[in-house]
């Protein structure tokens, strides 16, 4: 039996699923977050999630409520990731880091979150997040389904966006995995592939996220790529609705300073997992090849 557990609250932003824990007092050291990472996201043999959430101190004195650390599935850290600041701003009101306005120190910068509304479940939270960089296109072969043109972006993590008629007839699984891993993108990237609805004045996103390697039910920082894309390039309004994989809507308004990214957060359940090395973990729930 595990001699320590990890009490934990499993949170969702828009379907983007994670769990959430406070570190502050420093008990999670750094060369464990990694493996328990993997650990605690996997599906079936963990508490399952896209993600492994920290609240830590601000050691560096950033004029920052807390510290946010993100790390993807794969155990590898992430410097943002939109649907997780506003789950990290909802728990850190939980457990007294941050109020109704916080300022959060991440790896891409400070944000500011504001919790708009919110319940014993649920909330809205509006995030201002990190200024999109400048945008490239190219053009990719090799890929499922035939070569594209995609636009390359950072929104604290890089994004490449393919606009297609139809969200629901790309094959996520293969045709993102094959842009995320293109030799165009050294470091990865999140594949996102967009329709531009004018009908409902929507765009409709699918993303296969980078770190996760699958598709994510939603992706914040990809949602306001999105809109940076339809909106530099395809003449849409700066604040624009998008249609995640999930069914539910994140509003992201380019038009100011820093775009503006407000969407749900739901409190899923709460519990305890046992901390244990990967070393002493039963094989079934150590990572592939390990």
């Amino acid at each position: 039996m595990p001699s320590s557990t990890l009490r934990f609250v499993k949170m969702s932003g828009a379907g983007n699923d994670f769990v959430v824990a406070d570190n502050r007092g420093g008990a999670i050291e750094e060369t464990e977050k990694p493996p328990l990472a993997r650990r605690a996201c996997r599906r079936k043999l963990g508490i399952g999630a896209d993600g492994l959430i920290l609240i830590e101190r601000d050691g560096q004195r950033r004029n920052a409520d807390y510290v946010m650390r993100y790390f993807n599935a794969d155990g590898s850290e992430g410097e943002l990731c939109g649907n997780g600041t506003r789950c990290a701003a909802v728990f850190a009101r939980e457990i007294g880091a941050g109020g109704t306005s916080q300022r959060i120190a991440t790896p891409a910068g400070v944000l500011r979150a504001d919790i708009l509304a919110s319940t014993a479940r649920a909330a809205t939270v509006r995030v201002a997040m990190a200024q999109p960089s400048s945008i490239r296109r190219l053009r990719l072969s090799d890929l499922p389904g035939g070569e594209a043109e995609v636009f390359a972006l950072e929104v604290g993590v890089p994004h490449a966006i393919e606009v297609v008629p139809e969200v629901g007839a790309v094959d996520v699984d293969r045709r993102g995995s094959a842009i995320r891993r293109h030799s165009a993108f050294p470091a990865g990237a999140n594949a996102n592939f967009i329709a531009l609805d004018e009908g409902s004045g929507e765009i409709r996103l699918r993303t296969f996220e980078r770190g996760v390697e699958a598709e994510c039910l939603a992706c914040g920082t990809g949602a306001t790529a999105a809109v940076t894309v339809a909106h530099r390039f395809f003449g849409w309004p700066a604040a624009v609705p998008v249609r995640v994989a999930s069914g539910d809507l994140i509003h992201i308004d380019c038009d100011g300073e820093a775009p503006l990214m407000v969407g749900p957060v739901t409190r899923v359940f709460e519990g305890a997992f046992g901390l244990v090395s990967e070393s002493t973990a039963p094989r079934s729930e150590r990572p592939e090849g390990r």
